[in-house]
Order: structure tokens, then C-alpha cells, then sequence
């Protein structure tokens, strides 16, 4: 039977890296075959909290886990991850890089923050208490109930074809859109605005 630490890695690999409690307790859920005994949410987040510098309760052994934004936060970071092309997460405004998908897999890995999504979709929802479409305003959990629960598409305003050597996509490069308004920004070259798309709702 694999151990905690072993299932908490596991999970925080096919997460990208990086996962808040909820994200990594559902992932665990589906990677472990044994039963999960009672309270296995506190063993999940003990495991996470020894194997972290971060935490006062680091046994000072394996430091495998660092927290991305402070204690508390209940966002935490497998440290010193490396994305592969297993784990490279392709969204719609990457797979229109016109040098085929071998190249934006390597791209994306050097200039992308695998990392950046979660956080930019917490920023946002810290600062306005739920996740919505910054365009029409789509709520996806009012529409759809639970299942749409935190779901939102993320726009990367700048194309990684775009993007100069070295240069790092940011949080503020980053638009919370519905799926439909996601495709609506695609629907030129180059890609129309957030602001420009809303106007054109309002005639």
C-alpha cells in the first residue's frame, strides 16, 4: 500500500504542481485504491506540513512541499517541480503557436508557469468572492449547480507565439472568461480585447 507522501506527490504531479486542499483531496480520492479511512483529510495535510520548511511542524527531513502564498492559504507547491510533456497543460490560446506542438510543448515548459492559472484564479477570487466571466459576467455555478462550482476558463491576453526569449506570461496577463467569450476572443488575428468583446455585447 502506498504511503501518504506517495499519494500527496502522485496527486500534486498530475495537478502540475501546485493544487489547493480541495483539488489535491479529490485527486487523491481518485489514485488511491485502498479505502480511505476516517479523518484521511488531516493525514493528507499532516504528510504536507512535515515534508515542508514552510511549516512549523517540518520534521526537518524531506522538504518536499512549499506553500505559494503563506501559511493558511491552503495552496501548496511540490518544490523544485520540473513540468513535463505529460503534465504540460495545452489551453486553447496555446495551441494555436504555429510551430507545431512538439516545440510549443518545450515553449511552454520554459516561459510558462504551470503554477499560474490556480493562482491567478485565487487571486481573483479573493477579490471578488466567486469566479465569473470578466466579460458577460457568465457565472458557471448559477447555470449548472455544483458541477460548475470554481470552473472558468483562463485567456492568456498574449499569444505565446508573442511572447519574447525569457519573457514570463504574469497574473495580470491573465482573463477569467466563459467559454463562449473565450472562443469570441480567438475569432481574430490578432486576438480581439476583453474590453473590445464586452463592448460589442451592449449594442
Amino acid at each position: 500500500m502506498a504511503t501518504w507522501k506517495e499519494d500527496v506527490v502522485k496527486a500534486m504531479i498530475e495537478l502540475g504542481g501546485i493544487s489547493n486542499y480541495q483539488d489535491l483531496n479529490k485527486k487523491i480520492e481518485e489514485i488511491r485504491i485502498e479505502k480511505l479511512p476516517e479523518n484521511w483529510h488531516s493525514s493528507v495535510r499532516h504528510t504536507i506540513e512535515t515534508h515542508s520548511s514552510d511549516s512549523r511542524a517540518f520534521r526537518k527531513k524531506e522538504d518536499l512541499f512549499e506553500s505559494i502564498d503563506g501559511i493558511g492559504k491552503g495552496v501548496w507547491g511540490l518544490r523544485n517541480f520540473i513540468p513535463t510533456r505529460a503534465n504540460v497543460d495545452l489551453t486553447e490560446d496555446d495551441l494555436e503557436f504555429p510551430e507545431g506542438r512538439e516545440v510549443l510543448q518545450k515553449h511552454i515548459l520554459r516561459e510558462r508557469n504551470s503554477m499560474l492559472v490556480l493562482k491567478a484564479k485565487q487571486k481573483f477570487k479573493e477579490n471578488h468572492g466567486r469566479l465569473f466571466c470578466e466579460v458577460c459576467g457568465f457565472i458557471f455555478e448559477e447555470k449548472y449547480g455544483s458541477i460548475g462550482k470554481d470552473f472558468i476558463e483562463a485567456h492568456h491576453i498574449k499569444p505565446i507565439s508573442e511572447m519574447k526569449e525569457n519573457e514570463k506570461t504574469k497574473i495580470t496577463d491573465i482573463v477569467m472568461v466563459c467559454s463562449n467569450c473565450h472562443k469570441m476572443l480567438h475569432r481574430k488575428r490578432p486576438w480581439i480585447s476583453k474590453e473590445k468583446l464586452k463592448s460589442l455585447l451592449t449594442k
